[in-house]
């Protein structure tokens, strides 16, 4: 990826998380937190990170597509073009969106990292790149095994990673979405709604629902959560006492360190207030 490419997506996502505040402001699920406190400095800090992370890997998953792809499978295959690319996104999605993504909850090891992202005991634009660099690391590897072995066209890898990008912002945002709506979209999208479930604070909730652009992964492997109850639902995790006010360095560490007292989990439990009520 250029510079060049590198500043035109980082416009677009930007441009998203801009709209994406808007629309929270204009139609909130939830009574909306003020833009003070630690909070939101500490994701816009993994933010930045996250963008220039994405940025590197990004461009070593586009010259892996380009190098490989005389040698992939599916070039042999002798599709259309625009067919290839297709297939090679929902291929990507399933394995950078929802496998991945799953294995993170599973793997002890991993789960350190990314319950750095699930840690926020509030759920907004600011949300979608609150993680751990580490994180952004293993999904990378989940992104350069397919595109090795399929040799995937790099224009897929590009439009599947600005697709995860721009809906990741969409689907994190502290968005209402009209019930009837909600549900013929998440037939096949994953939806704000949908998304809100994950970051419940109820571990079954919280390990469902692990699709970034469809949810037919989710429905074909058993792990699809109904969004029926999305307005209720209480964010964060119950162990992860101040994790949610810390700094960003702080959260960048926190994986490393060991527990604290200042980690111990708070005792007040928390209840979403639905803006709408």
């Amino acid at each position: 990826m250029t510079a060049r490419d590198f500043l035109t997506n980082i416009t677009i996502i930007l441009t998203v998380m801009a709209v994406g505040a808007l629309i929270e402001t204009a139609l909130p699920m939830f009574a909306a937190r003020a833009w003070t406190g630690g909070r939101r400095r500490a994701n816009l800090g993994l933010t930045a990170v996250s963008f220039f992370s994405n940025w590197i890997l990004a461009s070593v998953a586009a010259t892996a597509a380009l190098s490989l792809r005389p040698a992939g499978a599916l070039a042999r295959l002798g599709w259309p073009a625009w067919l290839e690319i297709v297939v090679a996104i929902v291929v990507l999605d399933f394995s950078v969106g929802y496998l991945s993504h799953r294995t993170m909850h599973a793997w002890p090891a991993m789960w350190r990292f990314h319950r750095v992202h699930h840690s926020d005991d509030f759920v907004d634009v600011t949300t979608t790149y609150r993680t751990h660099p580490v994180e952004t690391v293993w999904r990378f590897v989940f992104a350069i095994v397919p595109v090795w072995l399929l040799g995937i066209p790099a224009q897929a890898v590009m439009i599947q990673r600005l697709l995860q990008a721009t809906n990741g912002v969409i689907e994190h945002g502290n968005i209402r979405i009209w019930p009837s709506l909600d549900r013929i979209l998440s037939l096949i999208w994953v939806t704000p709604n949908v998304h809100k479930i994950h970051h419940s604070r109820d571990v079954s909730e919280t390990n469902s629902n692990y699709a970034n652009l469809l949810t037919i992964y989710d429905r074909l492997l058993g792990t699809f959560t109904p969004s029926s109850r999305a307005e209720s639902v209480v964010y964060g995790l119950d162990d992860a006492g101040r994790m949610s006010t810390a700094s960003c360095p702080g959260l960048v560490a926190l994986p490393f360190r060991s527990p604290t007292q200042a980690e111990v989990p708070d005792t007040k439990v928390r209840v979403g207030v639905s803006a709408g009520r």
